[in-house]
């Protein structure tokens, strides 16, 4: 991709730069050239989160065993990879035009909700969907995207990925496990039941061993997909503050 872009200035260049001048038509000629180069690179950067989502769900649903179903996962990595939407999971099957923001309300609801990781990742796709509108068949300039649309997305991945790493049930559990390894859970559900902890039954290697970032690392790569895009658009992408982040507790 950066090679391509890279012989682009070089042709630009030569065609246009040497002489120093040009004309009204070359310079609109230019552009076009910048605009279709750019939506060359978000779909390539569309690729990217997709592959992306499916590498996550496969690793969430490994952790996080008893929280999907094996038919929704087919169905939803069926829509992921030939750029499908039609998906509707149970709980929103009476609802029509669901959002979504419906499907992540759910996804991090705190009361139980059957096969939760399912809902995470077809709002996540959706949202995506919605964003880069994949059901359209050709795109040829990065005028046919909607900035508005990916600045939101991008923003939302933030919050999301923030969501999965903070939210808990009702009974103080962490809704999906991602980062914490074995002893941390044990000690979070003693916590919640008022139980003693004894830190000395766990050998110092548990205690200093780094939480697991991989989930994390994905995620980030995501947002920093989606940011990529909003500046091949020629608009700054906007990072949320840790506060802003924290303040976003539902999806409206």
């Amino acid at each position: 991709m950066i090679k391509k872009f890279v012989k682009t200035l070089v042709l630009i260049f030569l065609l246009f730069g040497v002489n120093g001048c040009s004309t009204k038509e070359d310079k609109s000629f230019v552009k076009s050239i910048f605009q279709t180069n750019g939506a060359s690179a978000v779909r390539e950067h569309t690729d990217i989160l997709l592959k992306s989502i499916v590498k996550y769900y496969e690793k969430l649903n490994k952790r996080n065993p008893s929280y999907y179903s094996k038919e929704n996962f087919k169905v939803i990595i069926n829509q992921i990879q030939n750029n499908k939407n039609s998906v509707t999971l149970p709980l929103l099957a009476k609802k029509s035009n669901a959002s979504y923001k419906d499907y992540l309300n759910i996804a991090f609801s705190e009361s139980y909700v059957k096969n939760r990781n399912d809902y995470l990742i077809a709002g996540i796709y959706k949202m995506l969907y919605w964003a880069y509108t994949i059901d359209r068949t050709h795109t040829v300039t990065t005028m046919q995207y909607d900035v508005e649309k990916i600045q939101e997305a991008n923003k939302m991945m933030q919050v999301i990925q923030y969501r999965i790493q903070t939210s808990r049930n009702k009974d103080g559990n962490y809704l999906f496990l991602t980062w914490q390894r074995a002893w941390q859970i044990e000690v979070l559900k003693k916590i919640n039941k008022n139980q003693k902890i004894d830190l000395e039954k766990y050998s110092q290697k548990e205690l200093l061993y780094p939480s697991n970032m991989s989930y994390q690392m994905i995620s980030s790569n995501m947002i920093f997909t989606l940011q990529e895009t909003l500046r091949y658009l020629g608009v700054e992408a906007t990072n949320l503050s840790a506060q802003a982040i924290k303040s976003v507790f539902i999806f409206l």
